[in-house]
């Protein structure tokens, strides 16, 4: 479970949707704080507002009809109004208390705080937040301070609500755009995943009459996928092509291949020819039949290369495959003075093709017999270790120099060494392509003068 979890983290689905997701979630979250915001500075200001007029008022009343007015006047005010709600305080210079509808808020430190920091001058005011109340405190003349403060809890409750309301309802946006853009995502990697399907299933069958479906053109990614099928096309139609030729060009070149074959081998029965014309023909013949070996194997590489082949694969005992080239081997390694051994695990299964399988691994057994010293030693092994199967061929021989252990594998390259003994220089392309076709891994460790390691691992195969 956690693993697939793990997995799904990895894919173009869940980084789309998360990324989708996050940004839903900023720009909701951003616009939240935004209107709070907002809101909120609105609100304040909105007090304050009330609080200057108020005390405008004030200013407006003693003036013109003296402080004895203005408290009757704030006195009838003050019943009908809750204290809870807006207070009004009068203080003398001293501090000393004219008037007060609120005992529980206390002004009278800041009051004189302002006043001897000579903050305050007539006219002049300054707001404060005192508990939750926005309180200002306004010069009405030398001798008195005016003193209103106007409750925030109804604009505290306002704002909870409003955050409640953004609260349920940005869940709500959340979940529909989410669900949006998990549909949304699910269509487009769904259409990613024909592409990716079709394209494995050409690459590992080289089944190229393969196309990705579509039923209409709705966006970039159906465009694409009519232009991959169009590539298709052209590469079918190129491998048919490829196919054709090549199986004319060895047609062609089979046919006076053989017949120089069959002139040298009438020629050599001839009673007149003399030991240095035979062994001449010998010769011819032993050429064209490594010529012909040699069209038949870049044949058969640019066949598998191209994908004009294709491997019958099945479940098949590379155990009983192994035993069989050993026992096919043993005699010939024998007569080279070559000490041929296997350590062969019993009942071990691929996926793949008997055939080409044996010719690939014949090939490698028959290099470490050929490269070998006197008096050497080839061990074929083959192992099931966890999940794989590994199959090695070690042999004491003369080893590749570390420069040209990546350069083996090119069609008809010999290392230097190698020259005085026949050979194409296509067994072990032919090796590489085959072991490609079947999705296993070739490693080679070689020391030059001491020998080489031949590493092939196959995935195991879990479902025949």
């Amino acid at each position: 479970m956690f693993l697939k979890l793990m997995n799904l983290r990895k894919t173009i689905f869940f980084k789309l949707v998360f990324v989708y997701s996050l940004i839903i979630a900023i720009s909701l979250t951003f616009s939240f704080f935004t209107i709070y915001s907002f809101f909120e500075a609105y609100l304040d200001s909105q007090v304050k507002k009330d609080l200057i007029e108020t005390a405008k008022w004030a200013d407006s009343v003693y003036k013109k009809e003296g402080l004895k007015e203005l408290i009757e006047q704030i006195k009838r005010e003050a019943e009908v109004i809750d204290e809870r709600e807006l207070f009004y305080k009068i203080y003398d210079k001293n501090g000393n208390i004219i008037l007060s509808t609120n005992t529980a808020v206390h002004t009278k430190d800041i009051a004189l705080k302002l006043e001897d920091a000579g903050i305050l001058k007539k006219g002049n005011f300054v707001i404060k937040k005192i508990d939750y109340f926005y309180v200002i405190f306004y010069k009405l003349s030398d001798k008195y301070t005016f003193v209103v403060g106007e409750s925030i809890l109804d604009n505290n409750k306002m704002l909870n609500k409003l955050q409640e309301i953004f609260y349920i309802s940005g869940i709500i946006a959340f979940l529909l755009s989410f669900f949006a853009s998990v549909f949304t995502t699910f269509i487009f990697v769904k259409k990613l995943r024909k592409i990716s399907d079709t394209a494995k299933a050409i690459s590992s069958t080289s089944s190229l009459d393969k196309r990705i479906p579509v039923k209409y053109i709705s966006d970039e990614v159906d465009e694409l996928a009519i232009l991959l099928n169009q590539s298709f096309d052209k590469i079918e139609t190129l491998i048919k092509s490829i196919k054709e030729t090549s199986e004319n060009i060895a047609h062609d070149l089979k046919t006076p291949i053989a017949r120089i074959r069959s002139s040298a081998e009438l020629l050599l029965l001839e009673e007149k020819l003399d030991k240095k014309c035979a062994d001449t023909v010998v010769y011819i013949i032993e050429e064209t039949d490594r010529l012909n070996s040699m069209i038949v194997d870049l044949l058969t590489i640019s066949k598998l290369e191209s994908g004009a082949y294709i491997l019958k694969k099945e479940k098949i005992n590379l155990s009983s495959i192994l035993q069989n080239l050993y026992e096919l081997f043993k005699n010939y390694a024998k007569s080279k003075g070559i000490n041929l051994q296997a350590d062969i695990q019993e009942n071990i299964f691929i996926e793949g093709d008997t055939k080409y399988i044996s010719r690939a691994v014949s090939n490698l057994i028959d290099n470490a017999i050929k490269f070998n010293k006197p008096n050497g030693k080839v061990i074929i092994s083959l192992k099931e270790e966890d999940e794989k199967i590994i199959l090695s061929i070690t042999d004491t021989g003369i080893g590749i120099p570390e420069d040209k252990i990546d350069k083996i594998f090119d069609k008809f390259y010999q290392v230097d060494e190698s020259r005085s003994i026949s050979g194409s220089g296509l067994g072990l392309s032919l090796v590489k392509v085959v072991l490609e076709k079947h999705n296993a891994k070739l490693d080679i460790f070689s020391k030059e003068g001491e020998g080489t390691n031949i590493v092939i691992t196959f995935p195991k195969i879990t479902n025949l």
